[in-house]
């Protein structure tokens, strides 16, 4: 890979290096979270110290190409920040937080099952506690990050089907295409959670990463609650937005 460097430009070897390792990135050859080569092997391949090849590195941070990640190695990361925003006041399905293109979005389904409905998820569903309930656990990823653990709940006999079908994308495109659902609103509760070992394992973060607990139920014209999903939300990745409409007074203090 000699060649690729010029010793007779003025330009320093080190941002000749940077230089390449961005064309790479441009290109997509490295693509956005995976590993750039370790600076051993871009030293070997570049045939130069690791001093230099650190620089170029650095570089590259600072531009914002990649990011070090301690133990574990330099990453491309997007130049674009990925920070979805949750905007209340409407009924929204999981892509529709992102304003960004060319966004690769996930679905990684860790646990589907029937379950009894007990007494807090049959007074939600308007349904016995003994009835019986589908759960679904699955996580969100957009560009290979994992940015919510979801976990929803139907009722079986209205929708015990979802546990024979592939769950991928948006559950409400599912559930008013396939079971024809009426989704007419949700009623959303957020609120700060400590973490639990589950949330780390799946979510893949440090334990000490702030959470964010929403819960939505989705309501039909008939006011029946057809859906209760539990969202765990990364707080370090996410944004929450709601919009007001004008200021009115309601009392006046004499």
């Amino acid at each position: 890979m000699q060649h690729i460097l010029d010793k007779t430009n003025p330009l320093p070897l080190y941002v000749q290096v940077a230089d390449w390792l961005e064309s790479m990135i441009k290109e997509e050859r490295y693509q956005i979270n995976t590993k750039i080569p370790s600076e051993g092997d871009l030293a070997q391949k570049f045939q130069l110290n690791r001093n230099t090849i650190r620089q170029a590195i650095s570089m590259l941070v600072q531009k914002g190409f990649v990011e070090k990640q301690k133990g574990v190695g330099t990453f491309v990361k997007r130049k674009s920040p990925l920070l979805p925003i949750h905007k209340f006041g409407r009924m929204a399905s999981f892509i529709d937080d992102f304003n960004l293109d060319n966004i690769v979005i996930e679905d990684n389904v860790i646990l589907k099952k029937k379950i009894t409905a007990g007494d807090e998820l049959a007074g939600k569903l308007d349904i016995k506690p003994e009835d019986e309930v589908v759960q679904i656990d699955r996580v969100r990823i957009a560009d290979k990050t994992p940015l919510i653990f979801e976990r929803q709940f139907y009722s079986f006999r209205d929708f015990g089907e979802l546990l024979e079908m592939e769950i991928k994308g948006s559950m409400y495109q599912i559930l008013t295409k396939h079971f024809a659902a009426d989704l007419n609103y949700s009623i959303q509760t957020l609120r700060a959670v400590n973490q639990v070992k589950e949330i780390t394992r799946v979510l893949k973060i440090n334990p000490n990463t702030p959470c964010l607990f929403l819960e939505s139920l989705a309501y039909n014209s008939q006011n029946i609650c057809i859906e209760v999903l539990q969202s765990f939300y990364r707080g370090d990745r996410y944004l929450f937005k709601v919009e007001t409409g004008q200021y009115q007074i309601v009392n006046s203090l004499s």
